[in-house]
């Protein structure tokens, strides 16, 4: 798209962002820094079934739900702008690297929406400090030239987007807020933060562990030390993915907790990141608690779904039943 049809769409002063995938990585406000580079933000509305439809009429067979689900944000938003912002996150810290699905959202979504739009991003490798502070750099010289607009907000950048609140420093212990052990205890659940936060790609898994009396902690709570994954522990070497080590240092906390009495492990057909990471823990986990590895996609039926999992927490209550009886 030219430089004069690009001024045209940025005259609007409004830049879109999709509620999903590298929407769930951000540690700071890209709103805020818009804001002070002179536009207003507007986020998709929260993952439905609508979402998914007019996403999956795009996608290709090959992609997995979260990407599906991402293509139908984007297709609601150029209902209300034509101007889109998708950051190219390819590594949260030095050594490792993203999904390479969220590596090439911009391309993929540039690749495959049919109608005209400004597609405004960024490449974010927060291993690379100057090289990022440069994209960060030429994406606000598109949008203004006003030095002190530009400054603030690279200042803003720079002071905001260190990362990782999952990480802390090495040698503290990470002390999380109290937690409701529940009637019946208390379950891990492991899943990328997508997959955590947005109920349609969850499909309300965790509303099902309160109708069953259990409260649940999920691998978000686990933050990793600023050390690499601890690879002994599963006896394989730390995998070079950002989300992968996120994962394996939540599945080891959660052995490690005492209050956790099962683990859910919730990914998706085509991903094989996690494919590769359930190889790495699953065996572990099996010998030490009870263990649930849900694989969903579109197809997968809210009732098949949800028979698996009360037959988990069945099991785990008539387990608990017999240790008290015993007792």
């Amino acid at each position: 798209m030219g430089n004069g049809k690009n001024k045209e769409l940025l005259a609007a002063k409004i830049i879109g962002i999709p509620r999903g995938l590298s929407y769930y990585l951000d540690n700071f406000s890209w709103e805020e820094f818009f804001e002070i580079l002179g536009y207003r933000v507007e986020y998709s509305e929260d993952s439905s079934a609508e979402t998914f439809a007019a996403g999956n009429q795009l996608a290709g067979s090959e992609q997995c739900f979260p990407v599906k689900v991402y293509y139908g944000h984007v297709v609601s938003l150029l209902q209300k702008t034509t101007n889109l912002f998708i950051p190219q996150y390819t590594s949260l810290e030095q050594g490792t690297y993203c999904c390479p699905k969220v590596i090439g959202l911009p391309q993929l979504i540039k690749n495959t929406i049919p109608q005209e739009f400004n597609l405004l991003t960024a490449e974010i490798d927060l291993g690379r400090e100057k090289f990022t502070k440069g994209n960060i750099l030429s994406l606000a010289r598109q949008l203004t030239w006003n030095p002190l607009r530009i400054s603030r907000a690279l200042t803003y950048f720079g002071q905001n987007s260190k990362r990782l609140p999952s990480k802390i420093p090495e040698g503290e212990k990470f002390v999380g807020p109290s937690r409701d052990q529940g009637k019946n205890g208390l379950i891990g659940v492991v899943a990328h933060q997508y997959a955590l936060q947005d109920s349609l790609l969850n499909m309300g898994i965790m509303n099902r562990l309160g109708e069953y009396g259990f409260a649940y902690v999920t691998s978000e709570h686990y933050p990793r030390p600023e050390s690499p994954a601890n690879p002994g522990y599963f006896n394989r070497r730390a995998p070079h993915w950002d989300f992968g080590q996120n994962i394996l240092h939540a599945v080891q906390g959660m052995l490690l907790d005492k209050d956790i009495r099962g683990i859910i492990f919730i990914t998706y057909f085509g991903c094989g990141i996690d494919a590769f990471l359930e190889e790495i823990f699953k065996d572990q986990v099996c010998d030490q608690k009870p263990y649930l590895g849900l694989t969903l996609d579109e197809h997968s039926g809210e009732a098949g779904l949800m028979t698996r999992i009360e037959a988990f927490l069945d099991m785990m209550i008539r387990k608990e039943g017999k240790n008290r009886h015993a007792d």
